[in-house]
Order: C-alpha cells, then sequence, then structure tokens
C-alpha cells in the first residue's frame, strides 16, 4: 500500500492499520497534486513571515517611549547569525550604552538622557552591515522615581 495523504469528497480519509502505523489508501492523483501544491504554498508563506530573510534588518524597538536608563530592546534578524559585530546605537544623536546581543533577533541597549516630550530619531550603526535610521521611534517621558513603598499598604494612612 502507498503512503499519500488524501481527502475523499471533505470526508476523513480511509485508514486501514498496518502494523502499528496507520496507512491511508491512494486516491487519483489529481488530490495529491492539490495536496502537494498546498503544502509548498503554506511552506512559502511560512518562510516569507519567518526569519529567513538573508539580510541584516531592523524591524523596530520596544518601549518606544521611556527616560534616562530604559532598556530598550531594538528587533530584526540577522544580529549574530553572520559572525561578530559591533553596534553604535544613538538616541537623538545621544549613544546609548550597548548591554547586550539576547538573540540573533534581539539588541538590548540602556536609553540615554533626552529632553521630556522630546521625539527622537534611533540610528543603529552595525559593522559590519551598515546604518538604519528609525524615524521618530522614541519619546522622552518623565521618570517616575517614586514607585510603590511599604507604607503604601498601611490602611491607617490619610489618603494624600
Amino acid at each position: 500500500m502507498d503512503s499519500d495523504v488524501a481527502l475523499r469528497h471533505g470526508s476523513c480519509p480511509e485508514v486501514t492499520e498496518l502494523g502499528t502505523f496507520p496507512v491511508m489508501r491512494r486516491l487519483p492523483h489529481r488530490f495529491s497534486a492539490v495536496l502537494l501544491l498546498g503544502l509548498l504554498t503554506l511552506l512559502g508563506l511560512a518562510a516569507a513571515c519567518g526569519n529567513d530573510n538573508p539580510k541584516l534588518l531592523v524591524t523596530g524597538i520596544d518601549p518606544q517611549k521611556g527616560a534616562d536608563g530604559t532598556y530598550v530592546r531594538i528587533h530584526g534578524n540577522r544580529f549574530t547569525v553572520d559572525g561578530p559585530r559591533n553596534v553604535k546605537v544613538y538616541f537623538g544623536g545621544q549613544p546609548a550604552q550597548i548591554d547586550r546581543f539576547e538573540s540573533d533577533s534581539e539588541l538590548i541597549v540602556t536609553a540615554p538622557g533626552g529632553k521630556v516630550n522630546d521625539v527622537v530619531d534611533v540610528l543603529i550603526v552595525f559593522d559590519p552591515g551598515g546604518r538604519m535610521t528609525l524615524p521618530k521611534a522614541f519619546r522622552y517621558v518623565e521618570k517616575n522615581d517614586t514607585g510603590p513603598s511599604v507604607d503604601d499598604l498601611n490602611i491607617n494612612k490619610p489618603k494624600k
């Protein structure tokens, strides 16, 4: 028996047991050709949507707003797979601290200081690889130095 997968008029395929592996009966060639074409199409779409792009690519940053000292993740493709690279990142002309390559598709940096409400370009320079500017990609916001404290749990404390 052959093990081609085929559907019969929209129903489940007929299965015949052979040992412990089910084997499906072969139907006319036109069904196999349609399934093969469908499979190839799905594989093509999966490759187009994956990280198989052969070029170094920057796709964006996260978060897109923050203050001095905010960790920013730069997303893209092929950051490390082609070998060692030097990288420099600038927020509105100010150099960011490079923390680490988290993976081939993620670089983590620390945002430099900036003026509250300024929206700045982010320039990424890879050597080798070139440079890319993300226009108006990061907005500076006021730094929140007051975080939660133990006093916030005191239910007897008068509210401000």
